[in-house]
Protein backbone atom coordinates (compact mmCIF):
# COMPACT_ATOMS: atom_id res chain seq x y z
CA UNK A 1 0.00 0.00 0.00
CA UNK A 2 1.06 3.55 -0.74
CA UNK A 3 1.73 5.92 2.14
CA UNK A 4 -1.08 8.43 2.60
CA UNK A 5 -0.25 11.97 1.52
CA UNK A 6 2.28 11.06 -1.15
CA UNK A 7 1.52 11.61 -4.85
CA UNK A 8 -0.12 8.71 -6.64
CA UNK A 9 2.50 7.64 -9.18
CA UNK A 10 0.79 4.52 -10.53
CA UNK A 11 -1.36 5.34 -13.57
CA UNK A 12 -3.39 2.15 -13.06
CA UNK A 13 -4.36 3.27 -9.55
CA UNK A 14 -5.39 6.68 -10.92
CA UNK A 15 -7.50 4.96 -13.57
CA UNK A 16 -9.02 2.62 -10.98
CA UNK A 17 -10.03 5.54 -8.72
CA UNK A 18 -11.60 7.31 -11.69
CA UNK A 19 -13.58 4.18 -12.65
CA UNK A 20 -14.81 3.67 -9.06
CA UNK A 21 -16.01 7.28 -8.96
CA UNK A 22 -17.65 7.10 -12.40
CA UNK A 23 -19.70 4.16 -11.12
CA UNK A 24 -20.79 6.32 -8.17
CA UNK A 25 -21.58 9.60 -9.96
CA UNK A 26 -20.25 11.89 -12.66
CA UNK A 27 -20.01 14.69 -10.08
CA UNK A 28 -17.73 12.63 -7.86
CA UNK A 29 -15.62 11.61 -10.87
CA UNK A 30 -15.37 15.25 -11.96
CA UNK A 31 -14.08 16.21 -8.50
CA UNK A 32 -11.25 13.71 -8.90
CA UNK A 33 -10.51 14.52 -12.54
CA UNK A 34 -10.41 18.25 -11.75
CA UNK A 35 -7.99 17.63 -8.88
CA UNK A 36 -5.52 15.53 -10.86
CA UNK A 37 -5.69 17.78 -13.95
CA UNK A 38 -5.59 21.27 -12.43
CA UNK A 39 -3.34 21.25 -9.36
CA UNK A 40 -6.03 23.12 -7.46
CA UNK A 41 -6.68 22.32 -3.81
CA UNK A 42 -9.96 20.53 -3.14
CA UNK A 43 -11.16 23.63 -1.26
CA UNK A 44 -10.47 25.68 -4.41
CA UNK A 45 -12.25 23.20 -6.67
CA UNK A 46 -15.33 23.48 -4.47
CA UNK A 47 -15.36 27.26 -5.11
CA UNK A 48 -15.76 26.78 -8.88
CA UNK A 49 -19.02 27.93 -10.42
CA UNK A 50 -20.62 26.58 -13.60
CA UNK A 51 -19.71 29.86 -15.36
CA UNK A 52 -16.02 29.20 -14.60
CA UNK A 53 -16.06 26.12 -16.85
CA UNK A 54 -18.90 26.89 -19.31
CA UNK A 55 -19.12 29.85 -21.66
CA UNK A 56 -22.29 31.82 -22.49
CA UNK A 57 -23.15 29.44 -25.36
CA UNK A 58 -23.01 26.38 -23.11
CA UNK A 59 -19.64 25.12 -24.34
CA UNK A 60 -16.84 23.93 -22.07
CA UNK A 61 -14.13 26.59 -21.86
CA UNK A 62 -10.56 25.87 -23.06
CA UNK A 63 -9.10 27.28 -19.87
CA UNK A 64 -10.08 28.47 -16.42
CA UNK A 65 -8.95 31.61 -14.66
CA UNK A 66 -9.61 30.87 -11.04
CA UNK A 67 -9.55 33.32 -8.13
CA UNK A 68 -9.28 31.84 -4.66
CA UNK A 69 -11.99 33.46 -2.52
CA UNK A 70 -9.84 33.30 0.62
CA UNK A 71 -6.43 34.44 -0.69
CA UNK A 72 -7.66 36.41 -3.75
CA UNK A 73 -4.78 34.83 -5.74
CA UNK A 74 -5.43 34.01 -9.38
CA UNK A 75 -4.56 30.69 -11.00
CA UNK A 76 -4.91 29.83 -14.65
CA UNK A 77 -5.01 26.36 -16.11
CA UNK A 78 -5.84 24.77 -19.42
CA UNK A 79 -8.72 22.30 -19.71
CA UNK A 80 -7.29 19.17 -21.31
CA UNK A 81 -9.41 16.67 -23.26
CA UNK A 82 -10.00 14.35 -20.26
CA UNK A 83 -11.24 17.24 -18.14
CA UNK A 84 -13.29 18.69 -21.00
CA UNK A 85 -15.02 15.33 -21.50
CA UNK A 86 -15.73 14.96 -17.76
CA UNK A 87 -17.19 18.49 -17.49
CA UNK A 88 -19.33 18.01 -20.60
CA UNK A 89 -20.70 14.64 -19.42
CA UNK A 90 -21.49 16.00 -15.96
CA UNK A 91 -23.17 19.18 -17.23
CA UNK A 92 -25.20 17.17 -19.78
CA UNK A 93 -26.38 14.84 -17.01
CA UNK A 94 -27.12 17.74 -14.68
CA UNK A 95 -29.21 19.53 -17.35
CA UNK A 96 -30.88 22.46 -15.55
CA UNK A 97 -28.15 24.65 -14.15
CA UNK A 98 -27.52 28.32 -13.65
CA UNK A 99 -24.09 29.82 -14.46
CA UNK A 100 -23.87 31.23 -10.92
CA UNK A 101 -24.38 27.84 -9.24
CA UNK A 102 -21.53 25.83 -7.74
CA UNK A 103 -20.07 23.40 -10.26
CA UNK A 104 -20.00 20.52 -7.78
CA UNK A 105 -23.41 21.11 -6.25
CA UNK A 106 -24.64 19.22 -3.23
CA UNK A 107 -27.77 17.15 -3.63
CA UNK A 108 -29.12 19.09 -0.65
CA UNK A 109 -29.76 22.45 -2.24
CA UNK A 110 -27.74 25.12 -4.01
CA UNK A 111 -24.46 24.85 -2.10
CA UNK A 112 -21.34 22.99 -3.20
CA UNK A 113 -20.47 19.71 -1.54
CA UNK A 114 -18.49 20.24 1.65
CA UNK A 115 -14.74 19.67 2.02
CA UNK A 116 -15.53 16.84 4.41
CA UNK A 117 -17.83 15.14 1.90
CA UNK A 118 -15.27 15.61 -0.88
CA UNK A 119 -12.61 14.00 1.32
CA UNK A 120 -14.99 11.11 2.12
CA UNK A 121 -15.73 10.53 -1.60
CA UNK A 122 -12.06 10.58 -2.60
CA UNK A 123 -10.84 8.55 0.37
CA UNK A 124 -13.40 5.80 -0.18
CA UNK A 125 -12.45 5.47 -3.86
CA UNK A 126 -8.71 5.51 -3.05
CA UNK A 127 -9.16 2.67 -0.57
CA UNK A 128 -11.03 0.66 -3.21
CA UNK A 129 -8.01 1.19 -5.49
CA UNK A 130 -5.65 -0.22 -2.87
CA UNK A 131 -4.37 2.96 -1.27
CA UNK A 132 -4.39 3.66 2.47
CA UNK A 133 -6.32 6.84 1.75
CA UNK A 134 -5.94 10.34 0.40
CA UNK A 135 -4.77 13.39 2.32
CA UNK A 136 -5.92 16.89 1.45
CA UNK A 137 -2.86 17.39 -0.77
CA UNK A 138 -2.46 13.95 -2.35
CA UNK A 139 -4.15 14.85 -5.65
CA UNK A 140 -2.44 18.24 -5.84
CA UNK A 141 0.91 16.46 -5.38
CA UNK A 142 -0.16 13.88 -7.97
CA UNK A 143 -0.80 16.65 -10.50
CA UNK A 144 2.63 18.15 -9.76
CA UNK A 145 4.36 14.78 -9.96
CA UNK A 146 2.75 13.96 -13.32
CA UNK A 147 3.53 17.45 -14.65
CA UNK A 148 7.17 17.12 -13.58
CA UNK A 149 7.46 13.66 -15.18
CA UNK A 150 5.92 15.10 -18.37
CA UNK A 151 8.67 17.73 -18.56
CA UNK A 152 7.16 20.77 -16.84
CA UNK A 153 9.97 22.94 -15.49
CA UNK A 154 10.60 22.64 -11.75
CA UNK A 155 10.76 26.46 -11.52
CA UNK A 156 7.17 26.68 -12.77
CA UNK A 157 6.04 24.07 -10.24
CA UNK A 158 7.97 25.83 -7.46
CA UNK A 159 6.13 29.07 -8.30
CA UNK A 160 2.77 27.27 -8.63
CA UNK A 161 3.12 25.65 -5.19
CA UNK A 162 4.60 28.85 -3.72
CA UNK A 163 7.70 27.04 -2.46
CA UNK A 164 10.92 28.84 -1.56
CA UNK A 165 13.30 26.40 -3.32
CA UNK A 166 13.21 23.78 -6.09
CA UNK A 167 14.42 21.23 -3.50
CA UNK A 168 11.30 21.88 -1.39
CA UNK A 169 9.11 21.32 -4.45
CA UNK A 170 10.88 18.06 -5.35
CA UNK A 171 10.45 16.83 -1.77
CA UNK A 172 6.75 17.81 -1.86
CA UNK A 173 6.35 15.75 -5.05
CA UNK A 174 8.09 12.73 -3.53
CA UNK A 175 11.06 12.93 -5.90
CA UNK A 176 14.46 12.14 -4.35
Amino acid sequence: MKQMGQPIQDQQQLHHIKQVLLQSSRRDALLFILAVNSGLKVSEILQLKVADVMDERGHVRNSILFQNDRTTKHKWFSINSELQEAISAYITERQNYKPSEPLLKSQKGTRPITRQHAWFILNKAAKEAGLEGISSHTLRKTWGYCAYKAGVDIAFLQHFFNHSTPAKTLKYLGIA
